[in-house]
This record gives C-alpha cells, structure tokens and sequence, in this order.
C-alpha cells in the first residue's frame, strides 16, 4: 500500500498487514527506545542504588512536563493525517509547519517554568524520600536541573514524528530515532561511570546525555522535514502562516489539542499522586518499581507502535469520508496490540525471576519486582487496548471524548484503587500496579462501549478545504426545531452523513 492513505475496502487480512508496514518500524523505534531505557537503568543501578531510586521521582517529573508540553501532537497527527487522506498536500504543509513553531515555543515555557517551580517543590512533595546527599531527593534534583533544559528539543522532535507519522512515513523517526539512541547510550557509558577520561558524574552524566540526545533528535527531524518530496513538510516560508488560512490551521490545531492538553494535565496532577503514594513506601521500594517500569516498557513502547499506526490510518480514512472503515481499522488495530501484548504478559510471568536481575544486582529488590510481575503481565491486554483505542479516538477528532475517559479513569479508579492496595491492604509494590490495572480495565471496557457505538467517530470533525481547515459544516437547529443551513455550506454529501 502507499504511504500515504489506508487501504480502500480491503480485506481485515489486508487491512491488518498494512497497519502492521506501518506500525513495525514505529515499534522498532519504540524497542530501540526501550532499550536505552534499560541501559540508563542499568547503568545508574550499577553507579548508585540512589540513582536508581531517584528515578522514581525525577522519572515520573520528567515525562509528565514532557507528556502535557507535547499535547498538540494529538491534533497535528488527526488534521495532518485528515490533510492527507483528504489529498489536501497543502494544507499538511501548513499544519506541519504551524506545530513545529507551537513545539518550539512551549517547549520554551516548560523548560523556564519547571525550573523556576518544580525544583524547589522537590522536598516538600515528597517529604518521604531520603534527604541524605546520595539520596533519592539529591539525585533526583542533580538530574532535573539538567535535564528539564531539553524541554523545547523535545517537543521539536514529537510534533515533527507525530507530522511524518500521520502522513504514514514511520522508517524516518525510525532512523532518527536509531541514530540518536546510539548516540545516548554512548554519551551515558561516558559519563555515568566515567570512561576514556570522562569524568564520572552519575545522574548528572545521564542527564547532558538526554538533553544532548533530544536536540540532536530535533535536528535531525528538521532537516528531514526541510525534504520537499513529502506529503509533511515545512513550507519555506513562514509568513503566509499568519494570513487567515494560517489563523484557521491555528484555531482547527488549537480546538483539537485543548481537550488533550486538559486530559493531560488533570490525568498527570492524579499520576504525581500516584507517584507520592509509591515515594510513601520508601527508597527500596521506589527502586523496585523503577526495574518493574523498565521491564514493562518493553511491552508499552509495543503498543504505541501499533496506536499510532491506528490513529494515523483512522484519521486518514475519515479525511476521505470513509468512517466505517475509520472504524473497521481501530478495532483491527487494537487486536493486534491485544495479541502482541498478551504474549509480552506471558513472557513478564515465565521470566519473572530473570528480568529484574538485568536491571538492578539486589536481590531484595528483585525479590519484590518478581512478585509483583504477575500483576503487571496480568495488566497487559486491558493497557494494549485502552492505548489503543484512546490513541485512535484521538485520531478521530474527540478529543474531548477521551479526555474525559481518561480523567476518570486516572482519578476514579487508579488513585482509589492504588490506596486501597496499598495504605489499606498493605500489598506494596504490587498494590501499586494492581491500581493501575484496574485503571487500564475500566479504560479499555469504557472506550470499547464508545468506539462500537461510533460515538467517537461523530466527534465533530475538523476537515480539509480548499478554504482551509475548519469545522465541518453541520446543519443549525432553529428554536423551533427546524434545520437552518450552515452559512455557505452545500448539501451533505453521503460520506458527510456518515460521518455526521
């Protein structure tokens, strides 16, 4: 199949092999990821069992500012990936280019705002940690200090992967991504351990090694992006952004990813209580979790792989007013997810013993991470497709949809569950990923009622024209009950009502 749209009316075999051309390269990405993952791990819990513990709490910091900063890649993958199934090459020029400047500048934001607010709050959030100089709370404030400077190269790199991603290239973040993470782990064996002169600098090492990585990332997603033979590039020249089709595309990405900035801001404020309830059970304990997050993140970079294939195809698929098929490839998509993450859920289960000695030398720490993955293997099928299924609502357009699923389900289940595991019934560790899972059950039963009624589907979409991008045009009910035409709209056609 093309790059660049979803197959038309083809079978689910078909359609499956194409969600999976798609997908692999972004799961390749998403393993070679996870395999830097292990290395900073690996390489910190060998240093210090401070750092790896410190991970714990600077981990969770670090990706929730990154999570909300880059927010706006949810609407540029759906109006880019509209763009393109719509034939409108023009308009993913303009919406490429409107969210790199947006990346740019709230990358900016966060990285001057996390570092006048969060570093000082570090104490007084998480009071349990040790405030010893080798503690977790010393280390963890060594590496945001640093760190927190690779905000705006970041979300550079997510909005111009989510643009290429959306236009259905996924081997050029792949090589990107190759290329950077190489680059890491190199960077992280010469200065976390001090090699080749280098010296040793710990959490510190590890942190000019990720900022380093991310500007490098960015770079690199820019010059390919400069590539005038793509369906996403930049356009040459910035000026028309802001004529009135450029004000349109800033509206139609701004409507798009307000919901998602939202969802991701409240489900974040409840994942950092989530993280105070695991920082309640001490340094060991938040060491264990951080070896159950590296092993676990094998299966979920897996599963982003497959949503975002999903999301890019839906979104395409509803660009050219074929909801029903827009459908057809979200549940194709999350079997698929459901499928691979099950047999990652086995394999955490028969190598429970062996997976957490790779990441930390303790054998008490192991001891606790083993027990607590049959939790976690158990957890696999709900989270592929509660993954799935909001990445592909997202794609659709309702945003507002999914936000509110997820705040529910962050707050309503996983906060209340995780304490009555832990604070109540006193099972650790293991209580900690019971709440998540159940979180990730009532996720994925919520979102699936959704997606099989289409309601996500007749989220009001955001569609190309030769107008620019704008709402499409629903017909207005008088006061009293009659339909009014749209101004300037024309009669819906049949792919309008189906989607309507």
């Amino acid at each position: 199949m093309p790059a660049s749209g979803p197959p038309h009316r083809a079978s689910n075999g078909a359609a499956a092999r194409d969600l999976i051309a798609l997908a692999a390269p972004a799961i390749a990405g998403q393993i070679l990821q996870t395999g830097v993952i292990y290395a900073d791990r690996v390489m910190l819990g060998h240093a210090d069992p401070g750092a790896l513990a410190a991970m714990q709490l600077a981990g969770p910091i670090e990706w929730t500012l990154a999570s909300v900063s880059s927010a706006f890649a949810v609407g540029t993958l759906a109006l880019v990936g509209r763009a393109v199934g719509a034939g409108d090459r023009e308009g993913a020029r303009r919406h490429t280019t409107l969210a790199l400047i947006v990346a740019l500048v709230v990358g900016a934001i966060v990285a001057v705002v996390a570092r006048a607010l969060v570093l000082p709050a570090l104490p007084a959030a998480f009071p349990n940690a040790s405030h010893a100089p080798n503690g977790a709370l010393a280390f963890a404030s060594a590496y945001l200090e640093i760190a927190l400077f690779a905000a705006p190269f970041y979300c550079v790199g997510v909005a111009g992967m989510s643009a290429m991603s959306a236009a259905g290239d996924t081997v050029t973040p792949l090589a990107i991504g190759i290329a950077v993470n190489l680059v890491h782990v190199a960077v992280n064996w010469l200065l976390i351990g001090g090699h080749l002169g280098a010296p040793p600098l710990g959490v510190r090492g590890a942190a000019i090694s990720t900022t380093a990585s991310y500007a490098l990332e960015a770079l690199l997603t820019l010059a390919m992006l400069l590539r005038t033979d793509r369906a996403a590039t930049l356009r040459p020249r910035l000026r028309p952004l802001f004529d009135a089709r450029g004000r349109s595309a800033l509206g139609a990405l701004a409507r798009l990813s307000g919901p998602a900035y939202l969802e991701k801001l409240v489900y974040h404020t409840g994942y950092l209580a989530f993280v105070w309830m695991i920082a309640r059970l001490g340094d060991d304990a938040m060491a264990a979790n951080q070896t159950l997050i590296a092993i676990e993140s094998l299966s979920f970079m897996t599963v982003e792989g497959f949503a975002t294939a999903g999301a890019a195809r839906v979104a395409q698929a509803l660009g050219a007013r074929r909801a029903a098929e827009a459908q057809r490839l979200g549940w194709i998509a999350t079997a698929l997810a459901v499928v691979t993450l099950s047999s990652f859920g086995l394999l955490f289960v028969a190598l429970r013993h062996v997976l957490p000695a790779i990441v930390t030398p303790r054998a008490d720490l192991q001891a606790t991470a083993a027990n607590a993955l049959f939790v976690v293997g158990l957890a696999q099928p709900f989270m592929a497709a509660g993954v799935v299924l909001g990445q592909a609502g997202r794609g659709a357009g309702a945003t507002r949809e999914v936000m509110w699923v997820s705040v529910a389900c962050g707050f309503g289940v996983r906060l209340v569950a995780a304490w009555c595991t832990t604070a109540v019934l006193h099972y650790g560790v293991a209580g900690i990923w019971m709440g998540s899972t159940f979180d990730w059950a009532s996720r994925t039963l919520i979102l699936a009622v959704l997606w099989r009624s289409g309601r996500l589907l007749r989220a009001r979409p955001v569609t190309a024209s030769r107008r620019g991008f704008q709402r499409s045009t629903r017909p207005r009910r008088r006061r009293g009950g009659r339909p009014s035409a749209a101004v300037g709209a024309r009669a819906p056609s049949a792919g309008q009502r189906a989607l309507a």
